[in-house]
């Protein structure tokens, strides 16, 4: 990527809905040739989507981060689909190495999802299997660091144990606005909803004070984009309580860490790492030198293929 195109990428990937002129001013450049860079990436398809990170805490959800394999490769196609049209399926995640899939699970609880695999595995018996299973505790979800200009330390810390939200009618249809388009602009959410234009701003910043959407994401195909990807299993049974505090400030402040997620399991953190192909960082070589990390897993991170974070019937019905 040149320096213009990494600039993008990272305040797009901060905020999908930042505006072309205000995109413009932070890359200085005009507005016109900033609108034209992201038509530019979405038509290569180098953008895939857009999401908003919706808590599903505030909705009395827990997920659930699933790694599958696939045994019989004829049926992909097939399960892909079915898992994409699977409205408690909030993330699919294509990986290269280890595993075949990532899936993420939004469920009510973990007997609801227990029916949601168990039906999914008796469907295609025989072409896929469940490798490993891992209820998320919390997330947190970093910068794209080693893509800034200038380094900034941010977390956005999702899931986790939260008050649930009841939410009024309008609350509910701008947030199922959002929720199917991210970038959609106030008077298309008006057009579709009805409601005041003064009534939807007021609402979508309720929506974000009170940290149900925690911030609007940009998917990119981070392939063509020439970004690795890898997801770093450790077990915190290996850290004292200090370290694992030192840890999370650790994995704030690398440039290549995007994200920690606590898990119930045997290995109960996973590391997100992300790097440019040009400047390679040995990530787990940095932990293990600040660590005492005795085990640990790496498996090939990819594209993902949805994600919603949510699902969409039972809270919109």
């Amino acid at each position: 990527m040149n320096k213009k195109t990494r600039a993008l990428v990272y305040e797009l990937s901060n905020n999908a809905r930042i505006s072309t002129k205000d995109l413009g001013k932070k890359l200085k450049i005009s507005q016109q040739a900033a609108s034209y860079l992201v038509n530019n990436l979405q038509e290569k398809k180098t953008i895939l989507n857009y999401s908003a990170l919706i808590d599903p805490s505030k909705f009395g959800y827990l997920l659930v981060q699933v790694y599958v394999n696939f045994f019989d490769f004829s049926k992909i196609k097939e399960i892909l689909t079915f898992l994409k049209e699977e409205d408690h399926v909030v993330q699919i995640e294509e990986l290269s190495q280890g595993y075949d899939l990532s899936i993420i699970f939004s469920v009510p609880n973990l007997s609801y999802y227990n029916k949601l695999i168990r039906d999914f595995l008796q469907k295609f018996k025989g072409g896929v299997n469940v490798a490993e299973t891992y209820p998320i505790v919390v997330k947190h979800m970093y910068l794209r660091k080693y893509l800034a200009p200038k380094k900034q330390d941010h977390e956005i810390v999702i899931a986790g144990d939260r008050d649930v939200e009841n939410l009024g009618l309008a609350e509910i249809a701008v947030l199922e606005s959002l929720w199917e388009n991210a970038t959609q602009k106030i008077i298309e959410i008006h057009k579709k909803t009805k409601l005041n234009p003064k009534t939807i701003a007021k609402t979508k910043r309720f929506l974000e004070t009170s940290k149900i959407i925690r911030g609007y994401l940009t998917n990119f195909d981070l392939r063509v984009l020439g970004i690795n990807k890898r997801h770093i299993l450790l077990r915190s049974s290996d850290l004292s309580l200090s370290d694992d505090k030192k840890l999370l400030q650790f994995s704030l402040t690398h440039n290549n860490i995007v994200s920690l997620t606590r898990f119930i399991g045997d290995y109960d953190l996973m590391i997100e790492v992300e790097e440019e192909e040009n400047f390679r960082k040995d990530v787990l070589k940095d932990l293990r030198k600040e660590f005492p990390i005795k085990k640990y897993m790496v498996g090939g991170g990819g594209t993902i293929i949805k994600q919603k974070y949510i699902p969409k019937h039972n809270l919109f019905k």
